[in-house]
């Protein structure tokens, strides 16, 4: 059954697989690929059945391969803190990924249409045109430009999905 969401004009199931715990409220994950164009102002729609969580604004910014992110606005710095855990300012490293995924992130609201702007420089870095792939990374979406996301999984089905599924269940146990 679904509990009927008034400001989205849709249902939404309260449990079930796809679902997560963000908190005390239950949310579900953001999967799958879409195909989206940008407008002549450069701004993307969230899909619709992606936007709820972002209701509230999104920040996008730059992300770690050569896509975008867009996350909840709420949720960026725990998915940060939680990524990347408590990074030192006196290892260069980490000062340099925070200050690239610091630098390249900007809060946006959603326009009537669920609509967000993806800056000049948000979309050189992912080589962005006017026709995207948004993808559903569980608790954020990636935008990408649809060529370097196809290279991407054609490398990956090239090397074996199973061997890398492994090689990660390796590290981890």
């Amino acid at each position: 059954m679904g509990t009927k969401l008034p400001f989205l004009g849709q249902k939404a199931l309260l449990c079930g697989e796809m679902w997560g715990t963000v908190g005390h409220m239950q949310r579900r994950l953001l999967t799958g690929t879409h195909e989206c164009s940008l407008d002549n102002r450069f701004r993307l729609a969230i899909p619709a059945r992606l936007r709820e969580p972002f209701i509230g604004g999104a920040v996008v910014g730059w992300w770690i391969d050569e896509c975008l992110i867009v996350v909840p606005r709420g949720d960026w710095a725990g998915l940060i803190e939680r990524t990347f855990g408590a990074m030192s300012v006196l290892d260069d490293e980490g000062r340099e990924l925070s200050r690239f995924l610091s630098a390249g992130a900007f809060e946006q609201d959603l326009d009537r249409q669920g609509r967000i702007l993806l800056p000049a420089e948000l979309r050189e870095h992912a080589g962005l045109e006017s026709r995207v792939k948004v993808v559903g990374a569980g608790e954020y979406l990636e935008v990408w430009d649809g060529d370097r996301l196809s290279d991407r999984f054609a490398a990956l089905r090239r090397e074996g999905v199973s061997a890398r599924a492994k090689r990660l269940a390796d590290r981890v146990g």
